[in-house]
C-alpha cells in the first residue's frame, strides 16, 4: 500500500472541476473509455491517498496512545509503592501506639493502685493523730513497741515526767 501511496505523491493533482473536457483528453489519445477510466484511477487514487492520510494519522494517535499508557503504568506503579509504604508505615505507627496506649493503661493502673494506698495510709494516718491527740489530752498513753512479731507492751505515764521537768529548771 505505501508504493501506492508514493506513486500518488508523485502525480500532480488537479481538481476535477477545474479540468475542462478539452484539457482531459489533451494527454491522452482520444479514445473515451480511457479517459473515464483514468478519471476514475486518479479518483481511486485521490480517495487511496486520503485514506493512507486517515490511516498514518490513526496510528500516529494509537502511538500517542500507548505512549500515555505507559506513562500512565508507569505512575500507577509508582502510586501503588507509595501506597504499600504507606501502609507499612501505617502498621508500624498502628502498633507503635497500641504498645504506648497498653503501657499507659499499665501506668493508669499502678497511678491507680498508688492513688489507694495513699488513701488508705492517710485515714490511717488521720486515725493516729487524732489518737495521739486523744491520748495526749488524757496525759497517759501506753507505747507499743514491734519486736520480731512480738508485742512488748510498755505504759509510760506523762503526769510523771511532767512533773519530773518541772523541778528540773
Amino acid at each position: 500500500m505505501t508504493a501506492m501511496a508514493d506513486s500518488s505523491l508523485e502525480m500532480e493533482r488537479i481538481p476535477l472541476t477545474d479540468l475542462s473536457d478539452d484539457e482531459v483528453g489533451e494527454d491522452e489519445p482520444e479514445v473515451e473509455p480511457k479517459g473515464d477510466s483514468q478519471v476514475n484511477g486518479v479518483m481511486v487514487l485521490a480517495l487511496l491517498d486520503k485514506i493512507i492520510g486517515a490511516v498514518d494519522q490513526i496510528q500516529q494517535t494509537q502511538n500517542g496512545l500507548e505512549r500515555r499508557q505507559q506513562e500512565m503504568e508507569g505512575a500507577v506503579t509508582g502510586i501503588q509503592s507509595e501506597l504499600t509504604k504507606l501502609s507499612k508505615s501505617h502498621n508500624t505507627t498502628s502498633n507503635t501506639v497500641n504498645k504506648m496506649l497498653e503501657k499507659v493503661r499499665k501506668v493508669s493502673i499502678n497511678v491507680k493502685t498508688v492513688r489507694q494506698n495513699l488513701e488508705k495510709q492517710a485515714g490511717q494516718i488521720k486515725r493516729l493523730e487524732s489518737n495521739e491527740a486523744e491520748l495526749l489530752k488524757r496525759r497517759n498513753f501506753k507505747v507499743m513497741i514491734y519486736q520480731d512479731e512480738v508485742k512488748v507492751s510498755s505504759k509510760v505515764s506523762v503526769s510523771k515526767s511532767l512533773k519530773e521537768l518541772e523541778r528540773v529548771p
